[in-house]
């Protein structure tokens, strides 16, 4: 009697935990998502409810999987499950906590280099370890129930197929419930069924819808219904080839003698015809969109460097904030000496320096599902400076102060045109750990000072984070007179240490600017300089501290930067108060040049033009000089008065930015270059990576 008993209190408490896995797994994916939200957002939203409603589906088939095998082997899926899901959050926020940005799957293959980089990593990780902490307490709390309370038994079929069910019918729930905030452009509903922005997915679906989304995206390309066509009236010839000679019988005959510019176009394309030849639907597509753009206008400073020796700088991390005429004055003065660009934008994109460099180099906008520059080294790119200027005759270089694997430039910049030299390429240079901008320039300098005329393009690195003494070899080296000129401003350590690695760059560029002044030719030299993106190796007090305001918490103010483009021949400095970005610098710099291009094709415009003003950011967000329109939260910021602004023109914007993204992103994809010039890539360089190994984030 009393075994009896004991056996049935026994299949009491078995019935009572046999259902233990729903509320356990449920409440542990909720427990991520809002954790993970709150690590990095610091508060809940209305759109919160989503990655609640995943997390618990997630977890609820965790739970599911757990129930069909034998003791060892649910145990097994249970504690592999849990931790892979904590530990990639974990990932997630240490990677946002270093780059500002989220880790998509396309960047997981570059994994294997970061250790490059293992000090900044640590030293994230050491700066986190609570949040890992409240990460991982799902294990821990798996760990424990299952000494003290629980077993992971194979329970009967009932309970097995109820563990599916709930998670079925949950998943469906919250896709239905996705309607409730309605089907408008970058909602929930939007973002989960058609849209794929990594940065809106994380913010507003979650850390688990986002993964899926991405994987999906990275396999099928994110191909979106975007289609352009051309009828009838639309393939009349246009009047797009107009010469300057036009130009100069329009101008002798204008009655108010106002000067008269042709369009920027390439009198040699003719996207009418290459649309008709099309046979692959994305060359056509892309042929009737270039058809149907406007092309901008050469202006008043069409050609003005014509000729001239070109210095070309994508300055690691740099930033306007971080300018001072005592601590940096040859960044000063190419700043504010020459075309000076009030309202420049440089955002940030999914792939950080790799991603800046592209905008920078190529004048289109990178994909968030693929590395936009390593696979534009198999495409011929006719507007990359290098191949621009060699067509007439210049001698094109280019020097990065660090490894050369690193998102296989030794690949990417010879098929723009140049001669590429990196650490174990061809250039050496004293090794510091992190590398020496006026040592590099001091080693190379006489391999293009004797050329008439040459391009001379460098991608820095002394401006790399961590921004410390202990790590950073150029913090230090110019930690004393960074103190000494900082004197008295109140600065946090991290952001005097940040203007210290920057005046190394100031330095190389004085050196180079005495070396050129020496040989005669500063007065034929034009410099180009501009970042790759905004300090986010910068503390947020580190950055709002250099900028005299809260700027890291602003979407569209965090890249507020600088574009300098100068010459030792301006008499005095041209003030551009048009709203910018780094897309435009390309074509601004070909028109300053008179390198003859299409502005159809190219997602940039001359900012010298009388082009309409569009800044688009990596979550799609956008600024006009009417509005700024912020994709998390759907708020519009008016510049203007708010009645000359219809929702007519916000709705256009928003589909001109999509359009413009995806565009440019089949630009790279169909080779559309080689097909509208009929030429292939120019890079002759043997793969240094593997199909498999994708180059790492900077």
């Amino acid at each position: 009697m009393k075994d009896q008993i004991q056996t049935i209190k026994l299949k009491k408490e078995k019935r009572a935990f046999s259902y233990w896995r729903i509320p356990f797994f449920a409440g542990a994916g909720i427990y991520l998502e809002v954790l993970f939200h709150l690590a990095i957002y610091h508060k809940l939203e209305s759109t919160s409810i989503y990655p609640v409603l995943f997390g618990a589906t997630l977890g609820l088939f965790l739970a599911a999987l757990t129930v069909w095998l034998p003791r060892i082997g649910n145990e097994i899926i249970a504690y592999v499950g849990l931790t892979a899901f904590c530990v990639y959050d974990i990932v997630q926020l240490i990677y946002f906590r270093i780059f500002g940005t989220f880790l998509s799957l396309v960047s997981v293959g570059g994994a294997g280099n970061a250790m490059d980089f293992k000090v900044v990593m640590f030293e994230k990780i050491r700066q986190n370890v609570g949040w890992m902490l409240l990460f991982m307490l799902p294990v821990i709390a798996l760990v424990l129930l299952r000494v003290f309370l629980i077993k992971f038994d194979r329970p009967k079929m009932k309970i097995r197929l109820i563990s599916v069910a709930s998670a079925v019918c949950l998943c469906a729930i919250s896709i239905l419930l996705l309607n409730v905030q309605g089907r408008a452009m970058y909602s929930p509903y939007q973002l989960f069924h058609n849209q794929y922005v990594l940065e809106l997915s994380m913010n507003k679906l979650g850390v688990c819808v986002t993964t899926v989304r991405d994987a999906q995206t990275m396999l099928t390309g994110g191909k979106k219904n975007v289609t352009f066509t051309l009828d009838d009236t639309d393939m009349q010839p246009d009047d797009v080839t107009a010469t300057e000679s036009d130009a100069m019988e329009a101008t002798a005959t204008d009655t108010d003698a106002a000067l008269a510019y042709v369009e920027q176009v390439d009198p040699a394309v003719d996207f009418k015809k290459l649309y008709q030849a099309a046979e692959d639907e994305q060359l056509k597509n892309l042929s009737a969109y270039c058809a149907q753009q406007t092309p901008t206008m050469q202006n008043e400073y069409t050609g003005m460097f014509e000729g001239y020796n070109v210095v070309c700088i994508t300055a690691e991390s740099l930033c306007k904030y971080g300018i001072y005429e005592n601590c940096t004055p040859t960044l000063y003065k190419i700043m504010n000496d020459g075309f000076v660009f009030e309202n420049y934008y440089n955002p940030i994109w999914y792939h950080s320096t790799i991603d800046g460099e592209f905008v920078d180099c190529l004048g289109q906008y990178p994909c968030s599902s693929e590395w936009s520059f390593y696979k534009s080294a198999d495409t011929y790119q006719p507007y990359a400076l290098g191949n621009a200027l060699n067509e007439k005759g210049y001698t094109s270089k280019a020097y990065h102060d660090f490894d050369f694997y690193y998102y296989n430039r030794s690949e990417t910049h010879a098929n723009m045109g140049y001669d590429f030299k990196a650490i174990d390429y061809g250039l050496d240079i004293p090794s510091y750990v992190t590398y020496s901008d006026y040592d590099t320039i001091e080693a190379v300098y006489k391999e293009f000072i004797n050329e008439e005329p040459f391009l001379m393009y460098f991608m820095t690195f002394s401006g790399h984070l961590p921004y410390n003494y202990d790590y950073n070899a150029m913090c230090l080296k110019n930690r004393e007179e960074a103190e000494k000129c900082t004197e008295g401003m109140d600065l946090p350590e991290d952001a005097v240490a940040y203007i210290a690695a920057q005046m190394e760059l100031d330095k190389a560029l004085e050196d180079l600017i005495d070396k050129l002044d020496e040989a005669g030719k500063l007065e034929k030299t034009v410099f180009i300089v501009t970042p790759d993106h905004y300090p986010y190796g910068l503390t947020d007090s580190g950055y709002d501290a250099l900028a005299g305001k809260n700027v890291s918490d602003d979407a569209f103010e965090k890249h507020h930067s600088c574009l300098g483009i100068w010459s030792a021949s301006m008499e005095e400095p041209v003030h551009v108060k048009k709203l910018c970005a780094s897309v435009d610098v390309l074509p601004t710099v070909l028109n300053l040049l008179g390198v003859t291009y299409d502005s159809r094709i190219l997602a940039g415009h001359d900012i010298l033009s009388d082009s309409e003003e569009l800044v688009i950011f990596a979550d799609h967000s956008f600024k006009t000089d009417k509005i700024g329109y912020n994709t998390k939260t759907g708020e519009v910021t008016y510049y203007v008065d708010e009645k000359t602004v219809s929702q007519s023109y916000i709705d256009d914007k928003i589909k001109e930015v999509e359009t413009k993204l995806y565009m440019s992103d089949e630009v790279i994809n169909t080779d559309f270059y080689g097909y509208v010039y009929g030429r292939k890539s120019t890079n002759t360089t043997t793969s240094t990576t593997t199909s498999t190994e994708q180059p790492n984030k900077e």
